[in-house]
């Protein structure tokens, strides 16, 4: 091949490949409108897209983000099968598109590389100026001889913002996380109640108890184990589910969803776990163990859904979550009480301070 038909050849293939695009995700729109990713037991569009068609994160993260804008804005369509606008250019331009401006940001964004796209972000939607702060960095001998430790996580995120985990010989992690300061006096209290039997203060001992200690208080909340565990009461209001048969439950499916997709697999979703009536209660189904079943939240509205329909289950969504932002925040009112407490604590030794010096206290102190 000469080498003008080999650059007419690659043009054609670049056009071939954003066709090929485009089709895949009016595929993907219209499988997670048909919802056909959980009956393959996948909790979410994210876990299809990583687990069943192979792709990275962040290639899933950009291929279902323009997915969901070409649901709602279906001219993009054509701008990413004719290759006017690559799947990065969307994602910068996710939050800014609508129906009265797509075709204006289109026209502008058309052609352009990334950077570019930025800098038309940054014209169209300006930030407000940063304000003049200082924060307290990194000591800079904990990046190693190697240069900084900062890295930049591909997006979505597997694990929170404000904790990293990783691995850094056999057995062994680095966990780096971002903490506040109420859970900095909190580590520094127990380092000091833990001193006689961790001397040396190690952080991964004082957390890996308090984590086994809330993994048995969490157990017993959610799980209803417990080493006294009771037995169910057969006079038990009729579907309520007892710790008991909350605990046999989980037992039989373990910590896993319990849902099989056609395909004879299983969803492998660990979190947001939730004990599912197989027969539901409005139809009669009872609390006892054999009735319930471990699913995912994803799997569990589904099912929810194909007996009571959409709506229903919407708007019964929306009314626990208005109950919800009514309850006080139980994070917040501890964090007020362990405050108060390091205050008098401190208070006290101060008191104790003075007086032993020899100085009158004002009982109000």
């Amino acid at each position: 091949m000469s080498n003008e038909e080999i650059l007419v050849e690659l043009k054609s293939f670049v056009g071939a490949e954003s066709r090929s695009l485009a089709r895949l995700i009016v595929y993907l729109v219209e499988i997670e409108e048909r919802r056909l990713h959980l009956e393959l037991a996948c909790s979410s569009m994210f876990d299809f897209c990583t687990r069943r068609l192979g792709f990275s994160e962040g290639e899933a993260f950009r291929r279902l983000t323009a997915a969901r804008l070409v649901r709602r804005l279906p001219v993009l369509l054509d701008a990413i099968a004719s290759g006017r606008i690559h799947l990065s250019s969307l994602v910068l331009l996710r939050d800014l598109l609508t129906e009265t401006n797509v075709d204006e940001i289109l026209a502008a964004a058309s052609g352009k590389t990334k950077r570019e796209v930025e800098e038309l972000l940054a014209r169209m939607a300006p930030k407000p100026d940063v304000m003049p702060s200082i924060r307290r960095l990194p000591d800079r001998s904990a990046s190693g001889r190697h240069g900084s430790s900062r890295t930049v996580s591909p997006l979505p995120q597997t694990t929170p913002p404000s904790l990293q985990l990783k691995p850094i010989a056999e057995s062994r992690y680095r966990v780096q996380l971002t903490a506040n300061e109420s859970l900095r006096d909190k580590l520094e209290l127990a380092r000091a109640l833990m001193s006689h039997r961790n001397p040396s203060g190690d952080l991964a001992e004082i957390i890996e108890q308090a984590v086994d200690l809330l993994i048995e208080k969490l157990s017993k909340e959610k799980l209803g184990t417990s080493s006294r565990a009771r037995r169910s009461k057969s006079s038990a209001k009729h579907g309520y589910v007892t710790r008991a048969a909350r605990r046999e439950a989980f037992e039989r499916d373990g910590m896993q969803c319990s849902f099989v997709g056609e395909n004879g697999e299983r969803c492998p979703a660990r979190c947001f776990l939730e004990v599912d009536h197989v027969t539901p209660l409005a139809l009669g189904g009872s609390g006892q163990a054999e009735n319930l079943r471990v699913l995912c939240r994803a799997h569990n509205r589904d099912a929810a859904e194909r007996v009571f329909g959409h709506a229903y289950v919407e708007d019964r969504t929306r009314e626990r979550r208005r109950e919800a932002s009514i309850r006080p925040n139980k994070g917040l009112v501890e964090t007020h009480h362990f405050r108060q407490r390091k205050f008098v604590e401190a208070r006290s030794q101060v008191r104790g301070a003075l007086l032993a010096l020899g100085f009158r206290v004002d009982s109000r102190i």
